[in-house]
């Protein structure tokens, strides 16, 4: 009995410190492309509705071309499903093929609208290629779509306090932002 409770302590503990406190994480453009952009802030196509987010996009789609954007060994969990697309599928809610990054305190950092391919699932990497470049889900186009999440909620703090704008050069090199995690 005591070997029960001792070890459901020690799986408490490690939950606990596994949920750690949120720290900060750097985001780089994820398109390895001089090309790539910044098209859609805190308002989709920089002037419409609320999105709360960061939607990069060089005109291409089915492009291996996309990387992480943390920079530093983070574990990234692929939900997938959704068939290959680069102008709009109804899959997953809208977020299409999509990547998380979990932190503590419910942060989340989230990359969406994934192009299926074999080679896309669950990872754990420094700014590793994590798929193609698509359109699935609730997309017009081929873009990546980033967010900072807190118990759901978008924030946008992580790309303003860097001073992240729509027409940002996002090429893969280029400091966007810093989520919380």
């Amino acid at each position: 009995m005591k070997l029960k409770t001792l070890m459901s302590t020690v799986a408490t503990l490690a939950a606990a410190v596994g949920a750690g406190p949120a720290t900060a994480a750097t985001a780089n453009g994820p398109i390895c492309d001089t090309a790539a952009y910044v098209n859609s802030t805190t308002y989709y196509n920089c002037t419409g509705s609320s999105h709360t987010a960061l939607d990069i996009g060089n005109g291409s789609c089915g492009e291996w071309n996309h990387r992480g954007m943390l920079v530093g060994n983070y574990h990234y969990a692929y939900f997938g499903g959704c068939a290959a697309a680069c102008y709009g599928s109804t899959c997953n809610g809208g977020a299409g093929n999509y990547y998380v990054v979990s932190g503590g305190s419910g942060w989340d950092f989230r990359q969406l609208h994934f192009y299926a391919n074999v080679s896309s699932g669950t990872k754990t990497c420094d700014r590793c290629a994590l798929g193609l470049v698509g359109g699935t889900g609730s997309a017009t186009g081929p873009h990546v779509h980033a967010d900072n999440r807190q118990y759901g909620t978008r924030k946008s703090a992580w790309y303003t306090s860097v001073g992240t704008t729509c027409g940002t050069n996002a090429y893969c090199n280029n400091r966007l932002g810093v989520p919380t995690l």
